[in-house]
């Protein structure tokens, strides 16, 4: 009976709490992926380190800070591996070194052993970077295919505008006993180098986009849930992106500047995967037209957070449907 009280009085205090305030979250910080020197732990201090994942190896994996430095981290059989606490009802999860994935955001903390190297007692992220850069690679996937076969077509045209070269010059040096030859052998040579300045102007044109539409749909204060106008302002959306070629959509969640910069984060997370999980479930876009989600917590607010209409405002999700003019063009030549 006096258990049932107590949950009954903190869930009734974490109600009141996320209705009377907009969750806010630490600003994320600037990535850093290219180290400019190398830090040294002395042997046993205690240190904690932030930063990035940029090489991963066996058990020794190194991390990039904000300032550049790379650090070379040690895991032994008793370093614990696991995500951040999301929550009272939702707590860490423990997982193993395969979840080091290579530009993921990680803590890790030890102790500096004689190499200068940081043996690691614990490493810890947010399960959203995970679901970030897990995301990204699997859609990295298809696209980097694409572009390779873009390269060796670039590489078959450049041969063929090579090898006509070659005959031209021969059509010029022929040119000497007949001019009609030498004339044709020109055409061929002209006709070459502009196929080869058209590849190259594709290849050129692959990270070429286009912002074709946008769309702002804004949430109620400490909420993730979509209404039924937010719902019919998506299913617009997605009606345009029925005849469009060559298209990703950015998907961004933010928040008002109010209440604790922590939980703000992870309320904008939210906001952006509802909006995402619609646009999949409910308007059946396939998940490869989607980049993974961002959440930027506070940052980036278009009003002021100092009135109620500018809070109102910067609670909410961007979208933006970006075309790409090399990908599109291909798409649309392979259905004729």
């Amino acid at each position: 009976m006096l258990f049932g009280i107590l949950l009954g009085a903190v869930l009734g205090v974490t109600i009141q709490q996320a209705a009377a305030q907009e969750y806010t979250s630490f600003t994320r910080p600037r990535t850093v992926t290219k180290a400019t020197s190398v830090r040294t732990i002395p042997t046993g201090e205690k240190v904690t380190l932030t930063g990035n994942v940029i090489k991963y190896e066996g058990d020794t994996f190194s991390v990039c800070d904000i300032n550049g430095a790379e650090t070379t981290v040690i895991l032994t059989p008793k370093t614990k591996i696991s995500t951040h606490r999301r929550g009272i009802f939702r707590g860490a999860e423990t997982l193993d070194k395969a979840a080091l994935m290579i530009g993921l955001r990680v803590q890790a903390r030890g102790r500096g052993n004689d190499s200068g190297q940081l043996e690691a007692k614990w490493v810890s992220f947010h399960d959203s970077d995970l679901r970030a850069e897990t995301q990204l690679d699997a859609r990295a996937v298809p696209i980097e295919a694409d572009q390779v076969k873009q390269w060796e077509q670039m590489e078959e045209t450049h041969g063929v505008a090579t090898t006509a070269l070659k005959n031209a010059k021969a059509a010029q040096d022929a040119a000497d006993l007949a001019n009609a030859n030498a004339a044709r052998a020109q055409t061929d040579a002209d006709s070459a180098q502009s196929s080869a300045l058209s590849a190259h102007t594709k290849i050129g044109a692959l990270d070429d986009f286009e912002l074709v539409e946008a769309l702002t749909v804004n949430f109620k204060v400490g909420s993730f849930q979509l209404t039924d106008e937010t719902k019919a302002k998506l299913d617009e959306f997605v009606a345009k992106t029925v005849n469009a070629r060559g298209f990703l959509i950015e998907v961004s969640g933010f928040a008002s500047g109010e209440g604790v910069r922590f939980k703000n984060h992870v309320l904008s997370s939210y906001r952006a995967e509802a909006v995402m999980d619609y646009l999949i479930g409910v308007g059946n876009l396939p998940i490869r037209r989607i980049v993974v989600p961002y959440s930027g917590g506070i940052m980036n607010p278009v009003a002021d957070n100092k009135t109620r209409e500018g809070r109102e405002m910067n609670r909410r999700v961007e979208l933006k449907l970006l075309v790409s003019k090399a990908l599109a063009a291909k798409e649309q030549g392979s259905e004729k």
